[in-house]
C-alpha cells in the first residue's frame, strides 16, 4: 500500500515557525554566542538527509535548523523526539509545556514510539516523511548527555537510511553542554556546528538489524572526531 501523501499543512506550519524563528534565531546566536557553521560543502548535492547529531543541551534542534539556509532544500527540518509521557520529568520544569505542546509538534517534532522492538513501528512517521523527500534530525543517544561524553548511538537511523535511501550526515556541535540563560547572555561561549561528509546508503554495511551497531559506532567515530577537533573553539571567549 502506498504511503499516505504528506499535506501541505503538514509541510508548510513547520517551514513557516522554522523561516520566521532563523533570522532573530541567527542575530542572537551570532551576538551572543560566536557561532559558526562550518563543513557546508559536505552539503553539496544533496537534496535531503539525516542529520545525525550528537545531544548535549536542549538548543541542538534549533542550533542544526539554524546552521541551514531558511526555505533551503533541507526545510522544514523535521525531529524525531521521545514520547510525551517522558516530558513529564520534573527536571524539565515549565519546559515540558512546550516539549508536549501543539507547539511543539507544529514546529516538526514528531514522537518515536519506545519499546516497540521495531524500527518499523517505532519509526513509522519518520519514515514516511523520509520517503516523501523530508529531511530528519535524530540523536542517536537517545537524550541529552548527562556527562559531556559523547555516548553509544542506537541503530534507528542506521535503519531509516537504508530503508528510505537517505543519506546520513554526521553533525558534531561544541559548546552548548550546559548551557544556561545566564551563560547565553554572558557572551561567554563560543558554539561551532559542524557537518561531516556524508554516508551513502551504499556504504552502509549492515543487512541486519543485529549489524546495525558496526555502522552506528563508525558513524559515532566521526561525530567523535569532529568534537575532539573543534573542543578549543567551544572554551570561553576572553
Amino acid at each position: 500500500m502506498p504511503a499516505k501523501k504528506i499535506s501541505f499543512l503538514h509541510k508548510g506550519v513547520p517551514l513557516f515557525l522554522q523561516t520566521i524563528a532563523w533570522f532573530p534565531t541567527r542575530l542572537a546566536f551570532a551576538f551572543f554566542i560566536h557561532f559558526e557553521v562550518r563543513g557546508r560543502k559536505n552539503l553539496k548535492g544533496l537534496s535531503q538527509a539525516i542529520f545525525a547529531v550528537n545531544h548535549s543541551s536542549e538548543l541542538d534542534p534549533i542550533i542544526l535548523t539554524a546552521a541551514l539556509r531558511p526555505m533551503g532544500r533541507f526545510a522544514p527540518m523535521f525531529y524525531v523526539v521521545a514520547p510525551a509521557k517522558e516530558f513529564d520529568d520534573p527536571k524539565f520544569r515549565w519546559r515540558k509545556h512546550v516539549y508536549k505542546g501543539a507547539f511543539f509538534n507544529a514546529w516538526g517534532a514528531h514522537e518515536l514510539a519506545r519499546g516497540m522492538h521495531d524500527y518499523d513501528k517505532s519509526l513509522a512517521a519518520h519514515l514516511r516523511l523520509l520517503k516523501h523527500g523530508q529531511s530528519l534530525c535524530i540523536f542517536p543517544e537517545g537524550g541529552v548527555t548527562k556527562t559531556g561524553e559523547l555516548r553509544d548511538f542506537r541503530g534507528g537511523f542506521i535503519h531509516l537510511a537504508r530503508e528510505a535511501g537517505v543519506p546520513i550526515v554526521p553533525v558534531a556541535i561544541t559548546g552548548a553542554y550546559k548551557m544556561s540563560l545566564r551563560l547565553f547572555f554572558s557572551r561567554k561561549r563560543h558554539v561551532t556546528l559542524e557537518f561531516g561528509a556524508p554516508i551513502h546508503p551504499h556504504q552502509i554495511s549492515a543487512t541486519t538489524v543485529e549489524r546495525y551497531a558496526d555502522d552506528a559506532e563508525r558513524i559515532r567515530a566521526n561525530v567523535a572526531f569532529m568534537l575532539e577537533k573543534n573542543v578549543t573553539y567551544a572554551l570561553p571567549v576572553t
